[in-house]
């Protein structure tokens, strides 16, 4: 059976990947096809032709599939849930996130210290060249007094 998506309610649904997203869903939960079929009171064949495509996947039992798989309808569908998966993706960038910027302020706060010791190095520097001069403009008057003299 040739593969065409279907349009429901204006949009197109993948049955190539709607399959494929039972098989995974069901091979996840360490379920075997004989397994499945019996909950969904169909034969083995009746159920592989559904993995495989050769029985519709928009049948009656692919409500059942999701029920008897404990995923929601929509994950079978798209391959994830989008209310579920959008809940832990939130949580899990805000803990990323969250480890990043306390490595990100720490790093920080090592890069300022790290460059306020090198200003207080710098300015000891000029400190000790601006008495330099000092002591050589001392010198070269004392020096050119001499030749005067």
């Amino acid at each position: 059976m040739e593969d065409r998506p279907h349009t429901t309610s204006g949009t197109t649904l993948d049955e190539t990947l709607m399959r494929e997203n039972l098989r995974k869903a069901r091979s996840s939960r360490g379920l075997t096809q004989a397994q499945v079929a019996e909950s969904l009171d169909i034969s083995v064949t009746a159920y592989q032709k559904i993995e495989s495509g050769k029985t519709r996947i928009l049948n009656p039992h692919f409500t059942k599939c999701a029920s008897t798989l404990g995923v929601p309808l929509t994950e079978l569908v798209n391959g994830f849930s989008p209310v579920k998966d959008a809940a832990r993706t939130i949580e899990e960038m805000k803990e990323s996130y969250g480890i990043k910027m306390k490595v990100q302020e720490s790093d920080f706060l090592q890069e300022i210290q790290r460059r306020d010791r090198e200003i207080e190095r710098l300015n000891n520097v000029i400190k000790d060249k601006d008495e330099t001069i000092s002591t050589q403009k001392i010198l070269i008057n004392q020096l050119m007094g001499h030749l005067k003299d």
